[in-house]
């Protein structure tokens, strides 16, 4: 199974955000968060990506805002809409260390 193989497991999670641009930070419309990881998180959404676009969503997290930029890595079928897999771009994302500490600790 591929999740025995990943180095960070992931946790499922059922968030409602935003994707915006990563260029003009414009919505370009909404996403459902299903799971998330230290490395990663996958989203369902309308919106059209391809491998190698790269999003942008905020999540409110802890009196925080998490800013995740990612590259998607992999598409595939969602529930309703396409589901994005996508690895998280470190040295484009804001508070990673808060969002890592929350899914390290909180979601165990």
């Amino acid at each position: 199974m591929l999740d025995d193989r990943r180095k960070f497991p992931r946790k499922q999670v059922s968030h409602s955000t935003n994707i915006l641009s990563v260029e003009t930070q414009d919505v370009l419309g909404e996403c459902f968060l299903t799971n998330v990881s230290e490395s990663g998180f996958a989203i369902e959404s309308d919106c059209r990506f391809s491998v190698g676009h790269k999003v942008f969503i905020k999540i409110n997290m802890l009196n925080d805002v998490i800013s995740l930029i990612g590259e998607v890595v992999r598409l595939d079928k969602g529930f309703f809409d396409p589901l994005y897999g996508i690895k998280i771009c470190e040295n484009e994302s804001a508070n990673l260390d808060i969002f890592r500490t929350y899914i390290k600790h909180q979601l165990n």
